[in-house]
Order: C-alpha cells, then structure tokens, then sequence
C-alpha cells in the first residue's frame, strides 16, 4: 500500500467513502470485492478515531438479550463469529464472569435462562471456526466455586457467578488496517491525511466531495455515483451538510489502560450508579471500560482531563472495591466521541443499534450515511450499506464474501506453526523474540519485513528498550503501510505505544528510522515526538 493522493484525480469512482475507521474500511473492502470501484478519504489515519479507542473485545451481544433484542445479538454473534473466520491470528477466546445476586436482573435463575437463549439463537457459534477459537457456551456457577475461584475479589452480595467467553483483540489496530489491507488489495483507492471539505452537488444530487492533501496542501474534486458518509464522529455534521436532520447527540466513551497486571479473566460489576463495568487483561495490563460523559460532546472533545479520569477511578472503585485503583496507576485513556439517546429521563447513553441512512429519504440523492455503534459489528453493517449501494447503482454483482474470505496475513494454520515457519525460512536473521513479535502482528506478512532484513541486515536488530521489534517493522510501515506519522507506527501500525506512553529511547529511535525514511530534519522529529507527547497528556 502506498499513499496516492493523485489517484483520487481524473476519474469517477462509482463510490467515495469518508471515513477510514472500521465500518469506512470495511464498506470499502466489500465494495470493492463486489467489483465497484471505489475510493476512501480519511482525514486523519486509517482507524485514529474511536476504532483505536474502545475495549478491544469482538463479542457476541449477550447484554441485548436483557432487554429482549434478540435480533440485535443474533448479528452480534453473526459477526463475532465471522471475526474468528476471518481473521484469526488477531482475536484470542477470553472468559468473562459476573457475579450473581438476589436481583431480579442478575439472578441466577435469569442468567441461566439469558445462557439457554444465547446457546440457542448462537447455534452455529462456532461453525467453520478454527478449533482453538470456538466458545463454549455461558454457564452460572454456584457461591462456593465462586468463592473459590475469585477469593478477596469475591462480592459480599454474590450468591453466585455467570461465565461466558467471548474473543479479545490482543492487536486490535492490526485488525482494522487488515481491512484496508484487503481494500487496498480488491482495487479500492486509500489515502490518509486526505480530509473531505465539503459535497459536490447539482442541485439535490451529490456527485461526490472536494477533498484536501492534508499532507501537500492541494485540493481535488473526487467524482463519484454515490457517496457514503462513513465519518464517524464527524458523521452527524456530514449528515447536515448531506440534508439530513439527525437527531442524536453525540458523548465521549472512555477506557482506562493501567500499570496493574490483570487475572486470566474478564470481570465484570455494576458501580453504584448501576453502569456494569469491565476489568480485562489486554497486553500484560488492565484495561477497565466503559465509562462515558453526562453530557452532549461535540465531533472534537477528546481532550481528557484529571477530574474526568478521578470521577472515573472512583466509579470504578464503586464496582469493585477490592481493586483499590489509584489514578497515578492510569497510563493511557482510551476515548472516542460516538453516538448517544437519550432515555426517557433525558439521561445521555450509548446508542444501542447501528443505522444505515439513505439520503433520499430527505430529498437528496447519491448519498448514503452509516452510524455504527461497536467494533463488532461494522463488517456486518458495512455489509447492509454496501447491498443498498448496490441497488443505488443498479448494479447486484457478486455477493459479500467479506465475513467468510480471510483478511491479508491470515493465511495461517496457528499462529504457533507460522512462528516455526517463519523461523526455519528465515534461519537466524531474526532473533526468536523479533519474528514472535512480527508474525503475532503481521501474520503472514512477516515474510515483508524478513525481506528488508536481508536487503539491510541492521534492520533486523530490534528497535531496543524492550521493544522485540526489529527497526525493518518500522521501515516497512513507512514504505508499505501508508505510515505518515510517528504516531501512525508507534500507536497503530505496530502495538509500541497504544498501552502507555513508551521509553523516550523507543521514541527517538522510531522517529529516527523515520526520519531517514522520510527525509525529516531536526525540526520535523522534534514536533512529531512532541505531537506524540500530547496523545498522553491528561490536563
């Protein structure tokens, strides 16, 4: 992959998609596999926004059976499962548990009757599943044996435990550029830092949008059949401009990354304001979520600041007690602006259900806005917008192949066997932690970086301070990648930085390799390191 931004230029595509994050990419991907051609803008990089800021978990929707949607956790499992089969070096089985207690809602008599209601609408949970990624089903375990397994951790209150498996993304940035990858590779046209100012219009048609070099400066007007506004936080704004009138808020969503080391398991409490949180091990941490603002937000609000982080700490000491959190122990917030309800108290929430709007519905044609909710489940809702494009353009094509077609670099038995693979090809040119590293990540693809090692075999050597990467990683995504930032590879391209800010030493010689790559001077290094900084910072 290599960024273009004169490819946009010269010729119409049959759909321009704004928006590079999960559902952007993946609506790219389908398009393009279906045979339209098709061009993404995103503003910023592939998967900056909120699909880099959520909990890193593909699951499977049992919390909708509380309130009887059974359609909605039906397309959750649907697409948990189509995560496994299409990509699975990148997701891992992890076991949740939650206690039970004398409440109606968390009873064990409910949670063992919301466990036979899963087992029975995820039937084929596991169908054409690699063996060591199907899920047993969910079952309640009685007060001693919850004693037993969870000790100090345990509630006073508990009569009991539920237990259900659902998948973790270990590396959840690869996964989402794996979708560009397999755009990228269908014939679809990429480019990031490339921001859509505004639609094209003839009268009450759009014809697609003028789009701006966020790195050179120039401007172009991208011709398209129908345009889809995929833009994520930017999505209601879009939709204005597109004249639609939509009608929910948007809030900020956060994650806590922390110092502590997590169990083996996921667990899950309500705090005192009844909000169910999570604790997960993710990278040799803890990541706690989800927590979220009180109030509206705007596209924008990302900025955190400490008394956002203590009030969050405190929720999560209301959940669980005995976890003592200290604020100093937070080394990074995960956050995203995404769409909210309002309940019938006014109260804000997350939006429960995805929508895929056709703007012909407000008098303008060529245009369709996708407003997805959860990570999980943008392959599938890119998949709904993708078949009502197809009708826009009168053209059916061949069917979505995207849940069951394996993503770039998941060519693979395990990633165990590709690990040995990798090692008997490549016969000592990467050390055993560096290749480890590159296959977990890269899957298939190590093969990519082993080939700059032998061109330059000083890139093989790590990139240093406990980072097993070797510096071709770094190359690699400058040249192959579309990496345009230091923060592109330290947070996204390779998982360097994306739990806590990482050793100055790292830093340096990342922008150092950059630098070389990218013909930067002093100036240039400095102001990335410190663009870098900021991600950090809670004011």
């Amino acid at each position: 992959m290599r960024r273009d931004f004169s490819r946009l230029a010269g010729r119409p595509f049959d759909v321009l998609i704004v928006g590079g994050g999960i559902h952007g990419l993946a609506a790219a991907y389908d398009a393009a596999q279906r045979g339209f051609s098709t061009a993404l803008v995103e503003r910023a990089d592939f998967g900056s926004g909120s699909s880099f800021n959520h909990a890193k978990t593909v699951h499977g929707g049992l919390r909708s059976l509380q309130t009887g949607d059974v359609r909605k956790a039906r397309f959750s499992i649907c697409e948990r499962r189509a995560m496994a089969r299409i990509a699975p070096h990148l997701v891992t089985p992890l076991a949740f548990a939650m206690a039970t207690t004398r409440k109606l809602t968390r009873s064990t008599w409910a949670l063992r009757a919301g466990f036979l209601a899963d087992a029975a609408i995820g039937y084929d949970r596991n169908a054409a599943v690699p063996p060591g990624l199907r899920l047993p089903a969910g079952r309640v375990i009685g007060l001693q044996e919850y004693r037993r397994a969870f000790g100090a951790d345990a509630q006073p209150e508990a009569t009991g435990a539920a237990t259900w498996w659902d998948y973790q993304m270990p590396f959840s940035d690869r996964l989402t550029f794996a979708f560009a990858q397999a755009a990228a590779a269908s014939g679809a046209v990429l480019v990031n830092y490339a921001e859509a100012l505004e639609p094209l219009m003839t009268g009450r048609r759009v014809r697609g949008a003028r789009v701006g070099d966020g790195l050179d400066g120039g401007v172009v007007e991208v011709e398209a059949r129908v345009t889809v506004n995929a833009a994520g936080a930017a999505c209601r704004p879009w939709m204005e401009r597109l004249g639609g009138s939509p009608s929910f808020p948007l809030l900020k969503a956060m994650n806590l990354v922390t110092s502590r080391p997590a169990g083996p398991l996921a667990l899950s409490a309500p705090t005192s304001g009844g909000r169910l949180l999570l604790i997960m091990p993710w990278q040799g941490r803890m990541l706690i979520g989800t927590s979220h603002s009180d109030r509206p937000a705007e596209p924008g609000d990302l900025a955190v600041g400490c008394a956002e982080v203590s009030a969050f700490v405190a929720e999560v000491n209301s959940a669980f007690p005995a976890l003592r959190l200290r604020q100093d122990e937070v080394t990074l917030v995960h956050r995203g602006v995404v769409p909210a309800v309002r309940d019938r108290r006014g109260a804000l929430g997350l939006m429960g259900h995805h929508r895929v709007h056709d703007h012909e519905a407000d008098g303008v044609s060529g245009a369709v806005s996708m407003i997805g909710v959860k990570y999980t489940t943008g392959r599938g809702v890119a998949e709904q917008a993708v078949g009502l494009l197809a009708a826009k353009l009168g053209r059916s094509g061949p069917p979505c192949r995207t849940g069951i077609t394996r993503l770039p670099g998941a060519d693979l038995d395990s990633l165990e066997a590709e690990t040995a693979r990798a090692a008997s090809e490549t016969r000592g040119l990467l050390g055993s932690d560096s290749l480890a590293a590159v296959v977990a990540t890269h899957g298939t693809r190590w093969r990519q970086v082993a080939a700059l090692c032998r061109a330059d075999p000083a890139l093989a050597e790590p990139i240093g301070g406990g980072v097993p990467f070797p510096q071709a990683a770094v190359v690699h995504a400058v040249r192959d990648e579309m990496a345009c930032t230091l923060a592109d590879v330290v947070l996204r391209r390779l998982p360097i930085g994306a739990a806590a800010r990482p050793d100055p030493a790292v830093v340096s010689a990342c922008a150092a390799l950059m630098a070389a790559e990218c013909g930067w001077g002093p100036d240039r290094v400095a102001s990335e390191i410190q663009a870098l900084d900021s991600f950090y910072a809670i004011e």
